[in-house]
């Protein structure tokens, strides 16, 4: 008999011990933990794994080492752990890579890449045998060298990233129906983790708090843990946001070895920062500034084609050859400031005449705009009014050049302040010409017109 009892006396001692580690934090002020990374502890008791700072892991760990194994057969005992948690992304649809419960062999996994992993391990050890490493995944996003399902995914990691069984996010109602969730959501969500050591079976349950723990997990993994985990563990959290800015928060977190986890105070648990602030900007903010982009879009694009319309201008190939003679049309309106009637000199049956400086040269103009519906014999009529405006006389207003629009064709000259003849001649002017005057005028035109055709000049008289 008092053999039998020595025999047994580890076994209830190691039972004992194990039985110890059974801890509950409905948030984590003034809790104890290891932190690694950028994780902190808020103001108001959330364990806030990542922020707003891009190629960052954060970690989080019970402080003192669990013992997982019965230290007589060497087999893992069983364990209960549940935990409420949320992510909050700044954008959607770039978001941070997840959250992993882990139970690790060390404090910190120091090889663990910030970037990516979820912080548990790199590009060298991912795989390995000797990481002992179990982690439940959160992760929304998919990665196909790790072999995801989706974006949006629970799974069981084993060593590696690559999970020995996963599904999509959600959860059984009691009728057996399947309830879709989103990770991203900033909605709380808990997490039920459990071990049977007897059966050698991890079950994974999730649920919106909201809703009682399911009666069916959500996954299963048949699986005896005891070849994986050493004698004692440290378990906790580990997660990173890579290039984006995201949130990875845990509320509360409950743990019991050899038997099940106390359930969570809900009420008691730390509220997220900002949740209805950043929701609204996103599901609000986000479509209005969206929505006013593409209207100024619009709105400058539509600018652009009136103004290119209102300038628009109608050029020929053959007018190439009077390059030097032809006036920008948007040159024309702005130095006749829009062509409005304050500049109006006069108006006749062939066109208004407007007053005009131009920009650049500071030159006085008159412009006058004529219509013309047709094209035919347009090209001899540009011909010949850059024939004239080469000529040069101290009774001629010069002509300076031309533009042509659709319908419309406006003639430069220089301005003459005195203004023109036909004004001393049939506009009743203040100062009237006498006889001798006109005569003189009548002579010195006949004479003027004999001395060009004289030397091979061709003249041609234009209405306009």
């Amino acid at each position: 008999m008092f053999s039998k009892l020595v025999i047994l006396l580890p076994l209830l001692i190691s039972v004992v011990s194990s039985q110890d580690t059974n801890f509950i934090y409905n948030g984590f002020r003034s809790v104890n933990l290891s932190l690694h990374g950028i994780a902190t502890i808020t103001s108001n008791g959330l364990l806030e794994l990542t922020n707003d700072t891009k190629q960052q892991k954060g970690q989080a760990f019970y402080p003192t080492p669990i013992s997982f194994k019965n230290s007589l057969n060497d087999s893992a005992f069983s364990f209960s752990t549940t935990f409420v948690f949320a992510i909050a992304s700044r954008n959607p649809t770039l978001k941070g890579h997840g959250i992993a419960l882990m139970i690790s062999p060390t404090r910190g996994l120091p090889g663990g890449l910030p970037n990516q992993y979820l912080g548990l391990f790199n590009e060298t050890n991912n795989g390995n045998a000797t990481n002992h490493v179990v982690a439940v995944e959160l992760d929304p996003i998919q990665s196909p060298e790790f072999k995801d399902i989706n974006d949006n995914h629970v799974g069981v990691d084993i060593n590696s990233l690559e999970s020995a069984t996963s599904t999509s996010v959600g959860y059984y109602a009691d009728s057996g129906a399947f309830m879709n969730l989103t990770l991203i959501s900033e909605n709380p969500m808990q997490v039920w983790v459990e071990y049977d050591g007897v059966k050698k079976q991890l079950n994974v349950t999730l649920a919106p708090i909201d809703v009682g723990k399911p009666k069916f997990p959500l996954l299963s993994l048949s699986r005896d843990l005891s070849p994986i985990i050493n004698k004692t563990m440290y378990v906790g959290f580990s997660s990173t946001n890579g290039p984006f800015l995201t949130f990875h928060y845990i509320l509360g977190w409950s743990f019991k070895m050899n038997g099940k986890a106390q359930e969570l105070a809900l009420s008691q648990l730390p509220k997220l920062p900002r949740g209805k602030e950043r929701s609204k900007l996103l599901t609000i903010g986000l479509p209005v500034i969206l929505v006013s982009l593409v209207l100024v879009a619009i709105s400058g694009a539509t600018y652009i084609i009136k103004r290119k319309r209102k300038f628009a201008e109608l050029v020929e190939d053959w007018e190439v050859d009077y390059g030097p003679h032809r006036f920008k049309y948007k040159d024309l309106y702005i130095a006749t400031k829009g062509f409005r009637d304050k500049e109006l000199l006069g108006s006749g049956g062939f066109g208004k005449v407007y007053k005009g400086v131009l920009t650049t040269s500071k030159i006085e103009i008159a412009v006058k705009k004529v219509s013309h519906e047709s094209r035919q014999g347009m090209r001899e009529f540009v011909a010949e009014i850059v024939r004239i405006g080469q000529l040069r006389h101290r009774n001629l207003v010069p002509l300076l050049g031309y533009c042509r629009r659709k319908g419309e064709l406006l003639l430069v000259y220089d301005y003459m302040s005195n203004g023109s003849l036909d004004k001393y001649l049939f506009d009743q002017p203040r100062v009237t010409l006498s006889w001798s005057q006109r005569f003189k005028v009548i002579k010195g035109v006949d004479r003027d017109y004999f001395i060009y055709t004289k030397d091979g000049i061709r003249l041609s008289f234009i209405e306009t």
